[in-house]
């Protein structure tokens, strides 16, 4: 069947497959989403494919040659394709190399939600090299007007960028369209960390099969989509006369919305401490190498989203509403910088691409120390002292 259901960053999608003998007796494959996602429109548009395969032994149709060829453009077949592409066709060949390819799981479904809105509802059916400069500016305004954060309108830039860019490369355009609106100032984000109090509270709170995942976060700073793949190979353990007083992991993967991907910045090692030692123990010691650490209450590996749920609801009993399950992270990178582990090793630690990402937290830290000074006592200096005024001698 050439027009098929396929479900692709959980949105079901109409796929037009078709697999075909060229001219020259080739076999060849032809795959694309509809332009229009209706059963009706996409086998019209299937239609139209399969009668130029049988006219031209393409799907698509050649353009007329002769005028190419008077103003100097290549003839072919191909030419033609590229000189009349649309912005969604060239997005749905965008999706189905460049994305694959190149973009991890997470970002890839930040692109498509782009994608999907604004960039195809806005561009869809504009010739490629009709989205310019001015076409973006234009865009750009349109989403200020309807009060869209400066990180929602960076974001969508950033995407039309990377389309434009990757058309460049495939030879649709000739250049990157100049005068593209400029990506727009963020100011620094605000920290959430936590006190030790606190994230005693959460884990103390927390039921025995999650507190294993919080301390991960807590204590070596992973993130969640590296306590989802984190498996009891990972863990290398330091034992001490039969109990666990340290060791290190090995964060070699990400699992996010069910796809296993390297970690944001590459592999690392994370030292244990004693506490996470001791809740790691029995869940590496029973398990086989391959089983996952962290598990929710059925004993399975976390889903995508079942570690912030879990972490709103511990944070509900302990009476702290409000924290993002990223802030056991955050308390974990500070605590370290208070024990005095130089930034550059931190930086490692956490995973960080730029130090820039770890000096955020020395900042935060700095004014921890400047508030905890303004509240040190105040000593008085006795009457009389020599510290109470002037000196004898000095009038």
């Amino acid at each position: 069947m050439a027009v098929r259901k396929v479900e692709r960053y959980g949105e079901t999608r109409l796929l037009i497959d078709i697999q075909y003998k060229k001219r020259d007796g080739t076999r060849a494959r032809f795959r694309k989403d509809a332009e229009v996602q209706t059963w009706t429109a996409a086998r019209a548009e299937e239609k139209r494919y399969l009668l130029n395969i049988a006219q031209y032994g393409e799907p698509n149709e050649p353009a007329a040659s002769t005028s190419g060829i008077a103003n100097g453009a290549p003839s072919g077949s191909d030419a033609g394709a590229k000189a009349t592409k649309s912005f969604a066709e060239f997005v749905a060949e965008y999706r189905e190399t460049f994305m694959v390819a190149e973009l991890k799981v997470t970002s890839r479904r930040g692109y498509e939600s782009v994608l999907r809105s604004p960039l195809l509802p806005r561009f869809g059916e504009l010739p490629l090299e009709k989205v310019d400069g001015k076409a973006a500016a234009d865009l750009d305004l349109d989403l200020s007007r309807r009060k869209l954060t400066r990180s929602t309108r960076n974001n969508t830039q950033i995407v039309l960028r990377s389309v434009l860019r990757f058309a460049k490369s495939r030879g649709y355009v000739e250049d990157r369209p100049a005068n593209l609106p400029k990506l727009k100032p963020i100011g620094q984000s605000i920290l959430e960390i936590p006190s030790d109090d606190q994230v005693q509270k959460i884990l103390d709170d927390a039921r025995e099969t999650h507190r294993p995942t919080f301390a991960l976060m807590s204590d070596a700073g992973l993130r969640p989509n590296e306590i989802r793949a984190l498996r009891c190979k990972d863990a290398h353990l330091r034992w001490e006369n039969g109990v666990a007083v340290g060791g290190f992991l090995n964060v070699r993967e990400g699992r996010s919305h069910g796809e296993i991907h390297t970690p944001k910045t590459g592999q690392r090692e994370i030292p244990v401490s004693r506490e996470l030692a001791r809740l790691l123990a029995p869940i590496v010691r029973k398990g086989p190498r391959e089983a996952h650490v962290a598990l929710n209450d059925h004993g399975k590996p976390w889903g995508q989203f079942g570690i912030d749920q879990a972490f709103e609801r511990v944070c509900r009993r302990a009476g702290l509403s409000g924290w993002s399950v990223y802030c056991l992270r955050h308390y974990a990178i500070t605590s370290w910088l208070r024990a005095g582990i130089p930034v550059h090793v931190v930086q490692k630690m956490a995973g960080h691409k730029h130090l820039a990402t770890t000096q955020k937290y020395v900042h935060f830290l700095k004014q921890d120390l400047e508030e905890a000074a303004r509240r040190l006592p105040v000593r008085r200096p006795r009457q009389g002292s020599r510290t109470d005024g002037q000196d004898e001698g000095q009038l």
